[in-house]
């Protein structure tokens, strides 16, 4: 075979900081950081010398493939006959230009395929159980009407309105002091392009050079202005002495043109507000020693998000089985698992890469949130118990997507008795609703497997360098609910969004953003409506996989911490009397932990936070400046316990709330515990 190149990881993650240091994504799964660039306190692992807390590299890397190395081996320059590599890279944002993120409704899939199984819903809840028609046919079916035929109960400065509550609709996200409307229809018009933060891309040519994603103020005046902190930059790229690249993101700032910085009204889409949450492209030419140029096969893709604050704690569902279930469910990734349209009840999982984990993960919970010890022991006791007591537990308790056991019961989402117990990916609204967390399919029936006594030994081979990197990068992200989420949220589950599997593929080719050529792409003229009909075709510009995520970030951030899930009355699936409440994300964003130096009380995770209120989330708000003091959680000792350190409770407890305008207290808030 002649040799083919490729970038890994094929999704590099990259995590907000205050600092100008920064430390490189871990290479494992749960792993801490090792190598930094410029090398912290001995006793900090997060924070550099001063306190600030250090940003999440990803780091890029060009494998060759050939049939003298079928597993990739590195490109470096002065090898091979390689003399550099030039790499171009591109991130922006597009949150504030992007529809208003409202759960699942405009994700143009639903947590249900089809229907199958499952009952029809009352006449009074005509959405609860129906596949989502995406934003486009939404919006058809549910026009927005003027300002002035409004309905009573919403903000008064919003300038349109759906017509039916009744049904779901997509508005956008507006800016009115940049003059724009969250009207549907003036999603593609001129004024609204200054809601796409673009610094262009960069390109390096050669080990040791730098580029940053400055955002140009001539274009965007008013970045200068937000309050309470201005945005400047989306981060910036470098290379190494070995010609591999380095991408780094913002520092986390988030601000307002309309309220001062002082109103957050809802979880995920505040009216004015900007924050530097990025992604973008990754690709690369090689340049040979006689001059010619060899341009990279497989580019990458390099996403931004928060910083893991319990980076050892493994998600239940984390971005990896989540992608990993579309790829073997849709795109036919593993033939010998699914096939045909069903998974193969011959397939033998391997115990220790495909069972353990699964059943590990639940144990660490009781540091990052206030489980029954009851609960923890009895998971811990799973792991050496015999399959058939694992089966036992499996057919009464846990959890899968969709109808499971008596269809009549309606999707295994909105049954409140299974595990895992953790929020879904809507637990909020009553359209294309999924109030618990199920395990993707694929993890369910590999446990359906293992309970019924199928299940290998043996010690698995370790993985291609490469393929190591793209999983360990998404093994240490949230993979549900997504509510948006953490780093990336439902869109991983469009098929579209992936480039094809090319024939002859193997696992170096999975999790590959398909991507717009950038040589077509124009700095200032990204796309407002890419994907408005869920349908990534085309490819994926620089910004699209963020562009679904919280606005700002922190307001999510702090509010994704537990749920109260109303699981009767109109609208809501009449499965069981009263309420619950349920975590949503603790192993990335703690609820309950146990200091370092008091490890025997349990305190939350954002005590000295204000409450939020009616009129603004006042928490919320405190989080866009106090995130950068959270403690975080990491193993410690020899027994597996995990406490928090390097906390800033002085600057925690020190913080002083922006005093909100007159006319916040005509605003209704939108809160997520609502």
């Amino acid at each position: 075979m002649s040799s083919k190149y490729k970038i890994h990881p094929a999704i590099g993650i990259a995590r907000v900081g205050d600092s100008e240091a920064y430390y490189l994504a871990p290479e494992t799964e749960g792993g801490l950081p090792t190598k930094y660039s410029t090398y912290p306190n001995p006793k900090q692992t997060f924070r550099d010398n001063t306190g600030k807390l250090l940003r999440q590299a990803a780091q890029f890397k060009i494998y060759e493939y050939s049939a003298a190395n079928p597993e990739g081996v590195v490109v470096t320059p002065g090898q091979n006959g390689v003399k550099s590599i030039q790499w171009t890279t591109w991130i922006a944002s597009k949150k504030a230009s992007w529809f208003q993120f409202m759960q699942q409704t405009g994700s143009g899939m639903g947590p249900y395929v089809d229907g199958v199984n499952v009952p029809t819903p009352p006449a009074n809840a005509p959405y609860v159980y129906k596949n989502d028609e995406g934003y486009l046919t939404n919006n058809a079916n549910n026009p927005f009407t003027s300002s002035e035929q409004r309905p009573s109960g919403y903000d008064p400065n919003a300038p349109t309105w759906p017509s039916d509550n009744n049904k779901p609709s997509n508005p956008l996200r507006y800016n009115l002091a940049l003059g724009t409307s969250n009207d549907p229809s003036t999603m593609n018009d001129a004024n609204r392009q200054q809601l796409i933060l673009d610094p262009g891309p960069i390109t390096l040519n050669g080990a040791n050079q730098s580029g940053s994603f400055d955002l140009d103020p001539a274009t965007y005046p008013f970045l200068s202005k937000l309050s309470p902190f201005p945005i400047s930059t989306l981060g910036s790229a470098l290379t190494d002495d070995k010609g591999g690249l380095i991408v780094l993101g913002g520092f986390g700032n988030s601000g307002s043109t309309s309220n001062e910085g002082s109103i957050i009204t809802a979880y995920a889409n505040n009216e004015g507000w900007f924050d530097d949450i990025a992604d973008g492209p990754v690709t690369a030419t090689i340049i040979m020693d006689d001059g010619s140029q060899v341009k990279v096969d497989v580019p990458a893709w390099v996403s931004v998000g928060p910083p893991a604050y319990a980076p050892q704690i493994i998600n239940q569902v984390n971005l990896y089985d989540d992608i990993y279930d579309v790829y073997v469910r849709e795109l036919n990734a593993n033939p010998a698992l699914f096939s045909n349209g069903e998974f193969q009840t011959s397939y033998v999982p391997n115990y220790y890469t495909e069972v353990q984990p699964i059943l590990m993960r639940p144990d660490l919970y009781q540091y990052v949130a206030g489980i029954p010890s009851l609960g923890t022991g009895n998971h811990f006791d799973l792991i050496n118990d015999s399959p058939e007591v694992f089966a036992g537990f499996a057919a009464k308790y846990l959890r899968g997507r969709g109808a499971q056991g008596d269809p009549q019961s309606g999707p295994a989402e909105n049954q409140p008795s299974l595990m895992p117990l953790l929020a879904g990916d809507n637990p909020i609204s009553n359209f294309t609703a999924s109030k618990f967390l199920g395990l993707t399919a694929t993890q369910f029936f590999i446990l359906s497997q293992f309970a019924s006594g199928k299940m290998d030994k043996t010690n698995p081979k370790p993985l291609p360098t490469g393929v190591a990197l793209d999983k360990a990068n998404l093994e240490n992200c949230v993979g549900g609910a997504f509510c948006p989420g953490i780093e990336i949220t439902w869109i991983t589950r469009n098929t579209s969004i992936y480039q094809p599997l090319p024939s002859g593929f193997d696992a170096s080719d999975l999790f590959r953003i398909k991507q717009k050529d950038m040589s077509q792409l124009t700095k200032g003229k990204l796309s407002l409506t890419n994907g408005a009909d869920n349908n990534y075709a085309n490819g994926l510009e620089p910004g699209d996989l963020t562009k679904y995520m919280a606005q700002p970030w922190q307001a999510d951030f702090n509010e994704c911490s537990i749920q109260n899930i109303n699981t009767v009355g109109p609208n809501k699936p009449a499965i069981q009397n009263g309420q619950v409440n349920i975590w949503w994300w603790p192993a990335q964003r703690p609820y309950t932990v146990k200091n370092v130096n008091n490890q025997n009380k349990q305190v939350q995770w954002t005590r000295g936070f204000a409450e939020n209120t009616n009129a603004n989330n006042f928490g919320d708000v405190q989080m866009v400046t106090c995130w950068k003091y959270l403690g975080f959680v990491t193993l410690e000792g020899s027994f597996p316990g995990a406490f928090e350190s390097e906390r800033n409770t002085e600057a925690i407890d020190n913080y002083k709330p922006p005093t909100p305008p007159a006319a916040a207290v005509n605003v209704v808030a939108k809160q997520k515990n609502a």
